[in-house]
């Protein structure tokens, strides 16, 4: 079994293991198993059913001090279904701007959230995306954010690989291109190389940044090293949808 692949396995025994006297918040293992086993598969039903069991249960989750990270939750179901092409562009606006006020709202509460910091940066993208005339307000922010985030958590591999990603979608006369991305992208899977895979939620991002790195390297004309990405990204996750259905049937399209 793989690393990643045992991870998730682990998060699922462990919610079947809490004994049942114990309150409905410490189903928070069992919800974040289903988000990310949805996430890596890129199913948009599963995505949509392990979202809405989230909100479900979100009053419930939200004990303690982790009300933030439940909102963070949400707003990650929003930013892996809004990427999905097979979710309608109405849908997709939606999630977007609940994602970006539920960020903004912990964000406000705490301004020195990395990880919610990264993420916001990522909405924001998508919504660029959606509408590109966006990029004249949301251009700023998406830097604005990832600065901040940057200078709160300068080792975080989920900052990197949204300052990665952001990077591959911005000209290189504005500080993006194909070269700052891989330098970002390869710095993040530095990072991911020193987080342990048991570390707890928010540890997503690993499939994401081979995926990402690969996408650089086909731009670049270096397939073999793209192919090389794309291995390692399903040596990690088999069922990663997105690596298996789409980006290596596009390199291999390439080909002829």
């Amino acid at each position: 079994m793989n690393r990643l692949v045992a991870v998730l396995a682990s998060l699922v025994i462990a919610a079947t293991l809490i004994d049942a006297q114990e309150t409905p918040a410490d189903n928070w293992l069992e919800v974040i198993a289903a988000i990310e086993r949805a996430s890596i598969e890129g199913s948009a039903k599963a995505l949509k059913s392990a979202r809405e069991d989230l909100l479900h249960r979100a009053s419930s989750l939200a004990v303690r001090d982790r009300a933030p990270l439940v909102q963070y939750a949400i707003a990650y179901t929003a930013w892996r279904m809004a990427s999905l092409s097979r979710v309608p562009g109405n849908e997709r606006d939606a999630l977007l701007d609940d994602g970006v006020a539920r960020l903004q709202a912990v964000i406000k509460a705490n301004p020195r959230d990395a990880e919610a910091l990264a993420l916001l940066s990522g909405l924001y993208a998508l919504q660029i995306g959606r509408s590109p005339l966006k990029a004249i307000v949301l251009g700023s922010r998406i830097s604005g954010t990832l600065d901040r985030a940057t200078d709160v958590e300068p080792n975080n591999p989920r900052v990197a690989l949204q300052a990665g990603i952001s990077a591959l979608h911005t000209p290189s006369a504005f500080g993006g291109g194909t070269n700052q991305a891989e330098r970002l992208l390869r710095r993040s899977l530095e990072l991911f190389a020193q987080e342990p895979f048991d570390r707890p939620w928010p540890n997503w991002g690993r499939v994401d940044a081979h995926a990402w790195l690969g996408q650089v390297l086909v731009r670049k004309g270096d397939r073999v090293g793209a192919r090389a990405e794309y291995d390692r990204a399903l040596a990690l996750s088999p069922n990663a949808g997105w690596v298996r259905n789409v980006l290596l049937p596009a390199l291999e399209r390439g080909k002829r």
